[in-house]
């Protein structure tokens, strides 16, 4: 036998959104181009920065 010290409550289910969205976006995707290795260095040691 288990000791209960609170009354034991049902939670009501809580209303799930869903993830995707149903339409797609209007604006087309824009490739990115690679970053240079030099880019890829200040965006590294950049980010440390507030």
């Amino acid at each position: 036998m288990s000791i209960h010290l609170f009354p034991r409550r049902t939670a009501a289910p809580v209303p799930v959104e869903p993830y995707y969205q149903a339409e797609k976006p209007e604006t087309p995707v824009v490739p990115l181009r690679p970053l240079t290795a030099l880019e890829q260095m200040y965006a590294y040691w950049g980010s440390d920065r507030p």
